[in-house]
């Protein structure tokens, strides 16, 4: 862990700072007018900050233009599903449409980190809220706001920034064009594990009953990014290591069980630290990742910590075995490939 943050330079810095911000002035704003019932809109908003990790700035603005509008489509459509009281199973297929798009969206924008595992966050929790349909318009305006504001936070950081080598083509012919060079065969194959994996790790949690099955989906989309790597299982257990020790810090955390401020101030240091982690060890990423959140999951509902950190070590535990499994069978089909 030391030598990973030794080589740490003043761009890492203000790059976390830059993060720390995006969440946490939101949060601020909203705690200070009485408001933190929006708070898990902004904050997931908010999340297009962590887009497009070590890209020029220039671009970096594209990615999280892109991630942020998808974010807030994410939100919409987990509202709309409690809002409009839909059966459990049009959940599952704005599940599976979900993990196809972030998955394939981010395999054609090449961004850090992959998308799937944030959208399918955004979309569970989101859709665990109960709401109504007269709250839509507002939650959306401060998911987009949220948003906008680390995308404005990203574009000032153009400012003065030294010129790319080259310019930026622009999201559209970026997606386009990652699109065109992607391996279909293989994108195919980790499309459909993918969505196999984390539809299996939701219903199983949900079968057996285990709170707000969210995580145990989340903690497949986390291991997936391991699938196509050449040193697959390497991988695959750090990022299991770094998903369960993050779930163990979580619990750690909020163990206390910290107010409204403490919270805040929970989910904005381990976002800063993630932001400095993910482009060097996706795995000590997750330890961050993982209780900003479960942090954010319970901004809004302000629940008791410790039913929320049981269900989320049983659901990590869920987690990884379905994406072993998943991974194993996947790593077989590709090699028949």
């Amino acid at each position: 862990m030391r030598k990973l943050f030794a080589d740490i330079h003043r761009h890492d810095v203000e790059s976390a700072i830059r993060v720390a911000a995006a969440v946490g002035l939101p949060l601020l704003a909203l705690d200070a007018i009485d408001r933190l019932d929006l708070a898990v809109y902004a904050a997931f908003g908010g999340l297009a900050m962590l887009y497009g990790h070590s890209e020029p700035a220039k671009q970096r603005v594209e990615s999280q233009i892109v991630a942020g509008t998808g974010l807030v489509l994410t939100i919409a459509a987990g509202m709309a599903w409690s809002a409009s009281q839909a059966p459990i199973a049009v959940l599952g297929v704005l599940l599976a449409l979900t993990v196809i798009a972030g998955v394939t969206l981010g395999s054609a924008m090449r961004w850090i980190p992959r998308g799937e595992m944030f959208f399918v966050l955004v979309l569970l929790i989101i859709a665990a809220i109960p709401t109504k349909w007269e709250n839509v318009p507002l939650a959306l305006a401060v998911g987009a706001a949220g948003a906008a504001f680390s995308v404005l936070l990203a574009a000032i950081n153009t400012i003065g920034a030294p010129p790319a080598a080259e310019k930026p083509d622009g999201w559209r012919r970026r997606i386009a064009s990652g699109y065109a060079d992607l391996d279909r065969r293989q994108h195919l194959v980790v499309l459909a594990a993918a969505t196999l994996g984390v539809l299996a790790a939701w219903s199983l949690a949900l079968a057996l009953r285990i709170g707000h099955p969210f995580w145990a989906a989340v903690t497949v989309a986390a291991l997936m990014p391991a699938l196509a790597a050449k040193d697959v299982w390497r991988r695959a257990i750090h990022l299991m290591l770094g998903t369960l020790g993050g779930v163990a810090i979580a619990a750690l955390l909020f163990s206390f069980e910290p107010g409204p401020l403490a919270l805040i101030a929970i989910i904005v240091i381990c976002q800063a630290v993630a932001e400095i982690a993910v482009s060097r060890n996706y795995g000590v990423a997750l330890l961050f990742f993982c209780p900003l959140a479960i942090g954010m999951s319970n901004l809004s509902r302000g629940a008791p910590w410790p039913p929320i950190l049981v269900d989320r070590v049983a659901e990590a535990a869920l987690g990884v075995a379905v994406a072993f499994l998943t991974i194993f069978v996947g790593r077989r089909i590709l090699k028949v490939t």
